[in-house]
Protein backbone atom coordinates (compact mmCIF):
# COMPACT_ATOMS: atom_id res chain seq x y z
CA UNK A 1 0.00 0.00 0.00
CA UNK A 2 1.40 3.66 -0.84
CA UNK A 3 1.85 6.31 2.04
CA UNK A 4 -0.03 9.18 1.09
CA UNK A 5 2.13 12.19 2.43
CA UNK A 6 0.14 14.13 5.36
CA UNK A 7 -2.34 16.69 4.04
CA UNK A 8 -1.88 20.02 5.38
CA UNK A 9 -4.46 20.68 8.39
CA UNK A 10 -5.56 24.13 6.23
CA UNK A 11 -7.15 21.49 3.75
CA UNK A 12 -8.95 19.48 6.42
CA UNK A 13 -11.83 20.88 8.29
CA UNK A 14 -11.02 21.63 11.75
CA UNK A 15 -13.07 19.34 13.61
CA UNK A 16 -11.25 16.77 11.92
CA UNK A 17 -7.97 17.56 12.78
CA UNK A 18 -6.68 15.64 15.80
CA UNK A 19 -8.67 12.41 14.58
CA UNK A 20 -7.05 12.74 11.21
CA UNK A 21 -3.45 12.72 13.01
CA UNK A 22 -4.32 9.64 14.97
CA UNK A 23 -5.91 7.54 11.99
CA UNK A 24 -2.73 8.43 9.78
CA UNK A 25 -0.54 6.36 12.54
CA UNK A 26 -2.73 3.36 11.73
CA UNK A 27 -3.21 3.74 8.12
CA UNK A 28 -2.22 6.84 6.39
CA UNK A 29 -3.48 6.25 2.94
CA UNK A 30 -7.29 5.26 4.21
CA UNK A 31 -7.29 7.99 6.55
CA UNK A 32 -6.22 10.59 3.59
CA UNK A 33 -8.51 9.42 1.24
CA UNK A 34 -11.43 9.63 4.18
CA UNK A 35 -10.50 13.13 4.78
CA UNK A 36 -10.65 14.17 1.07
CA UNK A 37 -13.86 13.33 1.01
CA UNK A 38 -15.55 14.76 4.06
CA UNK A 39 -15.54 18.28 1.71
CA UNK A 40 -17.53 16.22 -1.30
CA UNK A 41 -20.95 15.15 -1.69
CA UNK A 42 -22.79 13.57 -4.56
CA UNK A 43 -22.61 15.68 -7.23
CA UNK A 44 -25.47 13.71 -9.63
CA UNK A 45 -28.07 13.76 -7.17
CA UNK A 46 -26.55 17.34 -5.71
CA UNK A 47 -27.55 18.83 -9.57
CA UNK A 48 -31.00 16.19 -9.93
CA UNK A 49 -32.23 18.30 -6.68
CA UNK A 50 -31.06 21.61 -7.58
CA UNK A 51 -32.87 21.43 -11.04
CA UNK A 52 -36.11 19.95 -9.42
CA UNK A 53 -35.93 22.77 -6.82
CA UNK A 54 -35.94 24.55 -9.85
CA UNK A 55 -38.66 23.80 -12.06
CA UNK A 56 -41.13 21.39 -10.31
CA UNK A 57 -43.60 22.95 -7.42
CA UNK A 58 -42.87 20.71 -4.02
CA UNK A 59 -46.05 18.77 -4.68
CA UNK A 60 -45.01 17.48 -8.06
CA UNK A 61 -41.83 16.45 -6.96
CA UNK A 62 -42.99 12.91 -6.11
CA UNK A 63 -44.90 12.48 -9.17
CA UNK A 64 -42.26 13.65 -11.12
CA UNK A 65 -39.56 11.11 -9.60
CA UNK A 66 -41.64 8.13 -9.41
CA UNK A 67 -42.46 8.74 -13.12
CA UNK A 68 -38.64 8.80 -14.03
CA UNK A 69 -37.92 5.67 -11.49
CA UNK A 70 -40.45 3.33 -12.75
CA UNK A 71 -39.25 4.05 -16.63
CA UNK A 72 -35.59 3.96 -15.49
CA UNK A 73 -34.71 1.77 -18.87
CA UNK A 74 -36.62 5.01 -20.98
CA UNK A 75 -37.58 7.54 -18.68
CA UNK A 76 -40.12 10.72 -20.05
CA UNK A 77 -39.05 12.88 -22.50
CA UNK A 78 -39.80 15.95 -20.28
CA UNK A 79 -37.30 14.06 -17.42
CA UNK A 80 -34.48 17.06 -16.35
CA UNK A 81 -31.41 16.27 -17.45
CA UNK A 82 -29.71 16.10 -14.44
CA UNK A 83 -32.51 13.07 -12.92
CA UNK A 84 -32.10 11.18 -16.00
CA UNK A 85 -28.18 10.94 -15.88
CA UNK A 86 -28.59 10.18 -12.24
CA UNK A 87 -30.97 7.44 -12.91
CA UNK A 88 -29.60 6.05 -15.59
CA UNK A 89 -25.97 5.76 -14.05
CA UNK A 90 -27.54 3.93 -10.87
CA UNK A 91 -28.87 1.20 -13.44
CA UNK A 92 -25.82 0.24 -14.77
CA UNK A 93 -24.54 -3.09 -12.72
CA UNK A 94 -21.27 -3.39 -11.75
CA UNK A 95 -19.86 -6.69 -14.02
CA UNK A 96 -18.22 -7.54 -10.46
CA UNK A 97 -22.12 -8.05 -8.62
CA UNK A 98 -22.90 -11.80 -8.56
CA UNK A 99 -27.06 -12.38 -7.98
CA UNK A 100 -25.87 -16.03 -6.85
CA UNK A 101 -23.68 -14.36 -4.00
CA UNK A 102 -26.11 -11.92 -2.95
CA UNK A 103 -28.70 -14.81 -2.87
CA UNK A 104 -26.51 -16.79 -0.27
CA UNK A 105 -26.69 -13.46 1.60
CA UNK A 106 -30.51 -13.23 1.92
CA UNK A 107 -30.50 -16.92 2.97
CA UNK A 108 -28.02 -15.74 6.09
CA UNK A 109 -30.02 -12.48 6.52
CA UNK A 110 -33.51 -14.55 7.09
CA UNK A 111 -31.97 -16.81 8.78
CA UNK A 112 -30.26 -14.90 11.46
CA UNK A 113 -32.76 -11.81 10.68
CA UNK A 114 -33.83 -11.12 14.94
CA UNK A 115 -29.68 -10.68 15.53
CA UNK A 116 -29.41 -8.30 12.51
CA UNK A 117 -31.62 -5.85 13.72
CA UNK A 118 -30.15 -6.20 17.70
CA UNK A 119 -26.86 -5.56 16.35
CA UNK A 120 -28.67 -2.67 13.73
CA UNK A 121 -29.97 -0.90 16.70
CA UNK A 122 -27.73 -1.70 19.56
CA UNK A 123 -24.67 -1.36 17.27
CA UNK A 124 -24.29 0.22 14.23
CA UNK A 125 -26.51 2.61 13.81
CA UNK A 126 -25.28 4.30 17.57
CA UNK A 127 -21.73 4.18 16.43
CA UNK A 128 -22.74 5.76 12.98
CA UNK A 129 -24.20 8.67 15.22
CA UNK A 130 -21.19 8.75 17.72
CA UNK A 131 -19.69 10.69 14.24
CA UNK A 132 -20.39 14.18 12.82
CA UNK A 133 -23.66 12.53 10.89
CA UNK A 134 -25.49 13.27 14.13
CA UNK A 135 -25.28 16.87 14.06
CA UNK A 136 -26.96 16.66 10.15
CA UNK A 137 -29.95 14.51 11.82
CA UNK A 138 -29.89 16.89 14.75
CA UNK A 139 -30.19 19.80 13.27
CA UNK A 140 -32.87 18.64 11.06
CA UNK A 141 -35.05 17.28 13.65
CA UNK A 142 -35.24 14.09 12.39
CA UNK A 143 -34.74 11.41 15.06
CA UNK A 144 -35.98 13.85 17.93
CA UNK A 145 -39.64 13.69 15.92
CA UNK A 146 -39.83 10.84 14.15
CA UNK A 147 -37.06 8.58 15.71
CA UNK A 148 -39.01 5.54 15.32
CA UNK A 149 -40.18 6.03 11.68
CA UNK A 150 -35.81 6.40 11.05
CA UNK A 151 -35.58 2.84 12.95
CA UNK A 152 -38.55 1.67 10.66
CA UNK A 153 -37.19 3.34 7.18
CA UNK A 154 -33.21 1.52 8.49
CA UNK A 155 -35.01 -1.77 8.77
CA UNK A 156 -36.72 -1.61 5.25
CA UNK A 157 -33.93 -0.81 3.39
CA UNK A 158 -32.18 -4.23 5.03
CA UNK A 159 -35.19 -5.99 4.53
CA UNK A 160 -35.41 -4.81 0.96
CA UNK A 161 -32.04 -5.41 -0.60
CA UNK A 162 -32.01 -8.94 0.72
CA UNK A 163 -34.93 -9.82 -0.84
CA UNK A 164 -34.19 -12.28 -4.01
CA UNK A 165 -33.65 -9.22 -7.22
CA UNK A 166 -34.64 -6.33 -4.69
CA UNK A 167 -31.41 -4.60 -5.39
CA UNK A 168 -31.12 -4.94 -8.96
CA UNK A 169 -33.04 -2.32 -11.20
CA UNK A 170 -36.53 -1.59 -11.07
CA UNK A 171 -36.39 -3.64 -7.60
CA UNK A 172 -38.30 -2.45 -4.20
CA UNK A 173 -34.75 -1.98 -2.62
CA UNK A 174 -32.95 -0.30 -5.57
CA UNK A 175 -35.81 2.27 -6.00
CA UNK A 176 -35.31 2.74 -2.07
CA UNK A 177 -31.54 3.37 -2.70
CA UNK A 178 -32.05 6.26 -4.77
CA UNK A 179 -34.79 7.68 -2.60
CA UNK A 180 -32.58 7.82 0.14
CA UNK A 181 -29.99 9.39 -2.36
CA UNK A 182 -31.96 12.35 -3.04
CA UNK A 183 -32.92 12.82 0.09
CA UNK A 184 -30.05 13.25 1.16
CA UNK A 185 -28.89 15.18 -1.46
CA UNK A 186 -31.80 17.77 -0.67
CA UNK A 187 -30.94 17.72 2.64
CA UNK A 188 -27.36 18.66 1.94
CA UNK A 189 -28.66 21.56 0.13
CA UNK A 190 -30.75 22.71 3.41
CA UNK A 191 -28.08 22.00 5.81
CA UNK A 192 -25.73 24.09 3.63
CA UNK A 193 -27.81 27.22 3.90
CA UNK A 194 -28.43 26.81 7.77
CA UNK A 195 -26.67 29.46 10.00
CA UNK A 196 -26.18 26.28 12.21
CA UNK A 197 -23.70 24.40 9.93
CA UNK A 198 -19.88 25.57 9.61
CA UNK A 199 -17.83 24.26 6.39
CA UNK A 200 -14.46 25.41 7.15
CA UNK A 201 -15.20 23.44 10.96
CA UNK A 202 -17.20 20.48 9.65
CA UNK A 203 -16.80 19.92 5.89
CA UNK A 204 -19.58 19.10 4.13
CA UNK A 205 -22.76 17.98 5.55
CA UNK A 206 -23.98 14.15 5.01
CA UNK A 207 -20.36 14.56 2.81
CA UNK A 208 -19.53 11.25 0.92
CA UNK A 209 -17.10 9.80 3.67
CA UNK A 210 -20.49 10.01 6.25
CA UNK A 211 -21.74 7.82 3.63
CA UNK A 212 -19.11 5.56 3.19
CA UNK A 213 -18.73 5.33 6.86
CA UNK A 214 -22.70 4.55 7.24
CA UNK A 215 -22.11 1.95 4.75
CA UNK A 216 -19.19 0.44 6.70
CA UNK A 217 -20.76 0.62 9.69
CA UNK A 218 -24.39 -1.54 8.53
CA UNK A 219 -22.07 -4.10 6.84
CA UNK A 220 -18.84 -5.77 8.12
CA UNK A 221 -19.17 -3.77 11.40
CA UNK A 222 -22.65 -4.84 11.97
CA UNK A 223 -21.68 -8.51 11.16
CA UNK A 224 -18.70 -8.49 13.61
CA UNK A 225 -21.96 -7.52 16.52
CA UNK A 226 -24.13 -10.25 14.95
CA UNK A 227 -21.13 -12.68 15.55
CA UNK A 228 -21.46 -11.51 19.09
CA UNK A 229 -25.26 -12.13 19.47
CA UNK A 230 -24.98 -15.33 18.49
CA UNK A 231 -25.72 -15.41 14.75
CA UNK A 232 -24.52 -17.77 12.37
CA UNK A 233 -22.85 -16.37 9.50
CA UNK A 234 -20.38 -18.24 7.84
CA UNK A 235 -17.25 -16.39 6.26
CA UNK A 236 -18.63 -16.92 3.17
CA UNK A 237 -21.70 -15.36 4.01
CA UNK A 238 -20.18 -12.64 5.57
CA UNK A 239 -18.63 -12.00 2.09
CA UNK A 240 -21.77 -11.95 0.60
CA UNK A 241 -23.76 -9.89 3.09
CA UNK A 242 -20.85 -7.67 2.21
CA UNK A 243 -21.09 -8.18 -1.03
CA UNK A 244 -24.93 -6.92 -1.18
CA UNK A 245 -23.69 -3.75 0.86
CA UNK A 246 -21.29 -2.94 -1.45
CA UNK A 247 -23.75 -2.47 -4.46
CA UNK A 248 -26.00 -1.14 -2.65
CA UNK A 249 -23.64 1.95 -1.64
CA UNK A 250 -22.90 2.34 -5.17
CA UNK A 251 -26.45 2.93 -5.83
CA UNK A 252 -26.68 5.28 -2.95
CA UNK A 253 -23.96 7.62 -4.68
CA UNK A 254 -21.04 6.36 -2.76
CA UNK A 255 -18.35 6.73 -5.08
CA UNK A 256 -16.02 3.22 -6.22
CA UNK A 257 -12.68 5.11 -6.02
CA UNK A 258 -13.51 4.91 -2.32
CA UNK A 259 -15.81 1.75 -1.62
CA UNK A 260 -14.85 -0.80 0.17
CA UNK A 261 -14.28 -4.53 -1.39
CA UNK A 262 -14.64 -7.32 0.96
CA UNK A 263 -15.52 -7.91 4.79
CA UNK A 264 -12.21 -7.07 5.88
CA UNK A 265 -11.94 -3.69 3.80
CA UNK A 266 -15.33 -2.56 5.28
CA UNK A 267 -14.41 -3.46 9.08
CA UNK A 268 -11.02 -1.67 8.70
CA UNK A 269 -12.98 1.54 6.64
CA UNK A 270 -15.32 0.96 9.77
CA UNK A 271 -12.47 1.61 12.05
CA UNK A 272 -10.22 4.59 10.12
CA UNK A 273 -13.34 6.63 9.65
CA UNK A 274 -14.07 6.52 13.40
CA UNK A 275 -10.82 7.42 14.68
CA UNK A 276 -11.14 10.51 12.03
CA UNK A 277 -14.15 11.79 13.21
CA UNK A 278 -14.13 14.10 16.22
CA UNK A 279 -15.50 12.60 19.69
CA UNK A 280 -18.81 12.54 20.09
CA UNK A 281 -20.68 16.05 21.14
CA UNK A 282 -23.98 17.10 22.33
CA UNK A 283 -25.83 16.23 19.17
CA UNK A 284 -24.38 12.84 19.21
CA UNK A 285 -25.81 12.25 23.14
CA UNK A 286 -28.76 13.50 21.72
CA UNK A 287 -29.10 10.93 18.75
CA UNK A 288 -27.46 7.79 20.51
CA UNK A 289 -30.37 8.13 23.53
CA UNK A 290 -33.04 8.66 21.00
CA UNK A 291 -32.29 5.75 18.75
CA UNK A 292 -32.56 3.30 21.86
CA UNK A 293 -35.63 4.92 23.51
CA UNK A 294 -36.92 4.62 20.01
CA UNK A 295 -36.19 1.12 19.62
CA UNK A 296 -38.75 -0.50 22.43
CA UNK A 297 -41.36 1.36 20.38
CA UNK A 298 -40.28 -0.36 17.44
CA UNK A 299 -40.31 -4.00 18.38
CA UNK A 300 -44.02 -3.27 19.59
CA UNK A 301 -43.44 -2.20 23.85
CA UNK A 302 -46.03 0.34 24.04
CA UNK A 303 -47.12 0.71 27.54
CA UNK A 304 -44.86 2.76 29.98
CA UNK A 305 -43.67 -0.08 32.03
CA UNK A 306 -42.52 -2.48 29.95
CA UNK A 307 -41.13 0.02 27.26
CA UNK A 308 -38.75 1.24 29.88
CA UNK A 309 -37.95 -2.12 30.89
CA UNK A 310 -36.77 -3.00 27.28
CA UNK A 311 -35.03 0.21 27.13
CA UNK A 312 -32.80 -0.40 29.72
CA UNK A 313 -32.13 -3.83 28.32
CA UNK A 314 -31.08 -2.49 25.12
CA UNK A 315 -29.34 0.07 26.54
CA UNK A 316 -26.91 -2.38 28.28
CA UNK A 317 -26.82 -4.58 25.23
CA UNK A 318 -25.70 -1.72 23.48
CA UNK A 319 -22.77 -1.05 26.10
CA UNK A 320 -21.41 -4.21 25.60
CA UNK A 321 -21.73 -4.20 21.87
CA UNK A 322 -20.20 -0.68 21.19
CA UNK A 323 -17.51 -0.62 24.41
CA UNK A 324 -17.64 1.70 28.05
CA UNK A 325 -15.88 4.40 26.69
CA UNK A 326 -18.45 5.29 23.76
CA UNK A 327 -20.91 4.04 26.14
CA UNK A 328 -20.12 6.32 28.75
CA UNK A 329 -19.69 9.66 25.72
CA UNK A 330 -23.33 8.87 25.43
CA UNK A 331 -24.11 9.45 28.79
CA UNK A 332 -25.73 5.83 28.63
CA UNK A 333 -27.04 3.71 32.37
CA UNK A 334 -23.92 2.47 33.95
CA UNK A 335 -23.20 -1.29 33.21
CA UNK A 336 -25.61 -3.43 35.30
CA UNK A 337 -23.59 -6.10 37.20
CA UNK A 338 -25.10 -9.19 34.68
CA UNK A 339 -23.41 -9.27 31.38
CA UNK A 340 -26.29 -8.96 28.31
CA UNK A 341 -24.34 -10.36 25.55
CA UNK A 342 -23.18 -13.51 26.38
CA UNK A 343 -26.19 -14.64 27.85
CA UNK A 344 -27.70 -13.60 24.13
CA UNK A 345 -24.97 -15.49 22.29
CA UNK A 346 -25.42 -19.03 24.56
CA UNK A 347 -29.41 -18.47 24.26
CA UNK A 348 -29.57 -17.93 20.16
CA UNK A 349 -26.57 -20.65 19.99
CA UNK A 350 -28.56 -23.22 22.13
CA UNK A 351 -32.34 -22.17 19.82
CA UNK A 352 -30.30 -23.05 16.80
CA UNK A 353 -28.91 -25.86 17.47
CA UNK A 354 -32.64 -27.29 18.94
CA UNK A 355 -34.29 -26.05 15.57
CA UNK A 356 -32.00 -27.89 13.55
CA UNK A 357 -33.38 -31.24 15.33
CA UNK A 358 -36.73 -30.49 14.44
CA UNK A 359 -37.10 -28.85 10.93
CA UNK A 360 -40.71 -27.91 11.09
CA UNK A 361 -40.38 -25.75 14.13
CA UNK A 362 -37.72 -24.16 12.29
CA UNK A 363 -39.62 -22.94 9.56
CA UNK A 364 -42.27 -22.28 11.40
CA UNK A 365 -39.06 -19.91 13.68
CA UNK A 366 -38.30 -18.51 10.55
CA UNK A 367 -41.81 -17.26 9.27
CA UNK A 368 -42.29 -15.60 12.78
CA UNK A 369 -39.40 -13.82 12.71
CA UNK A 370 -39.88 -12.72 9.12
CA UNK A 371 -43.66 -11.37 9.42
CA UNK A 372 -41.91 -9.65 12.62
CA UNK A 373 -39.70 -8.07 10.51
CA UNK A 374 -42.18 -6.96 8.39
CA UNK A 375 -44.08 -5.33 10.99
CA UNK A 376 -40.90 -3.39 12.10
CA UNK A 377 -40.14 -2.06 8.45
CA UNK A 378 -43.99 -1.25 8.07
CA UNK A 379 -44.09 2.67 7.29
CA UNK A 380 -47.67 2.67 5.36
CA UNK A 381 -47.68 5.24 2.29
CA UNK A 382 -45.12 7.20 2.93
CA UNK A 383 -42.77 3.65 2.04
CA UNK A 384 -43.24 4.52 -1.64
CA UNK A 385 -42.91 8.33 -1.52
CA UNK A 386 -40.49 10.09 -3.49
CA UNK A 387 -41.25 13.38 -2.15
CA UNK A 388 -38.46 15.44 -0.47
CA UNK A 389 -38.20 17.55 2.34
CA UNK A 390 -38.83 21.34 1.98
CA UNK A 391 -37.33 22.79 4.42
CA UNK A 392 -34.14 22.79 7.09
CA UNK A 393 -36.48 21.83 10.00
CA UNK A 394 -38.33 18.69 9.48
CA UNK A 395 -41.22 20.03 11.82
CA UNK A 396 -42.00 22.85 9.13
CA UNK A 397 -41.97 20.70 5.94
CA UNK A 398 -44.45 19.53 3.53
CA UNK A 399 -44.73 15.57 4.07
CA UNK A 400 -42.43 13.68 2.68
Amino acid sequence: MSVTASRPNSDIPACYVDGYNAARTLDPDLAERYIRYTTLGDPLADRAVEQLAAIVEPRHVHGTIARTVDRYYDPPKDTSEALRELIESSAVVPDWFDSEVAMKATRAFLRNSDMVLGALVGGAIVEGFSTLISKSFRIRSRIILNGVRRLKQNTLQLTEQFMPGGQEPGGDAWKLSLRIRLVHAQSRMLLRQSEEWDEPEHGLPLSAAHMLLGAAAFSGRLMEHVSRLGGDFSQEEKEAYVHVWRYTGLVMGIPETIMFRDHASACRIFRIAAMCEPPPDDDAIIMANSIINSAPILLGFTETKERREMAAFIYQVSRELIGNDLADSFKFPKSRFVKQVPLLFLRNKAEKAALRLFPRLLANRLRKRFNALLDASDLGEIEHSYALPTTLHDEDSRDW
